[in-house]
């Protein structure tokens, strides 16, 4: 009778990620540090004042979603190292994530960046004019795609982790 091996699923994956105190205290401190990270763009931006003008729903479901992904991927990480398994790569996407969103979220902090950058790809004045009021207009719809983004591949890591515990168990 061939032996069954218990497959792992994500959401087990996520029980054992959130049940270790080591991963909640580095959920709370990746939190902290996106938070004094978002904090910092929009102060600087907006020359001392803390403004934004999205819902600030939005803003916390940001950094609690960059966050998780960020204690997921170092999961993720330590759990390749162990099994000695390539592929738990991506843990810099919740920097990214968190850091562009807090730019499009500030009052107009992002527009020096995205115009110096628009203006380098070859975009006219009123081109860099449109699209900054574009994102001003929609600034809310992308910060939710960013929160999206985060948990898409919160589930891609999760479905990473649940492959490297394959291959640790096949050995």
């Amino acid at each position: 009778m061939p032996i069954r091996v218990k497959k792992l699923r994500r959401a087990s994956v996520l029980k054992q990620i959130f049940t270790s105190p080591l991963y909640i205290l580095i959920t709370i401190a990746a939190l902290v540090a996106y938070y004094e990270l978002f904090t910092f763009l929009i102060v600087s931006s907006n020359e001392g004042i803390f403004f934004v003008t999205v819902p600030i729903y939005l803003i916390y479901a940001l950094i609690f979603s960059a966050s998780l992904l960020m204690s997921t991927s170092i999961y993720a990480v330590s759990q390749s190292i162990k099994a000695k398994y390539a592929g738990a790569e991506g843990g810099v996407l919740s920097v990214f994530t968190s850091s562009i969103g807090g730019l499009v979220v500030g009052c107009s902090c992002y527009a020096p960046i995205f115009s110096s950058l628009l203006y380098a790809v070859g975009f006219g004045t009123l081109q860099v004019s449109s699209a900054i009021s574009f994102l001003g207009v929609y600034q809310t719809w992308f910060v939710a795609v960013f929160i999206a983004a985060n948990l898409i591949f919160i589930y891609h890591q999760l479905g990473r982790i649940t492959r490297i515990g394959g291959a640790h168990r096949r050995r």
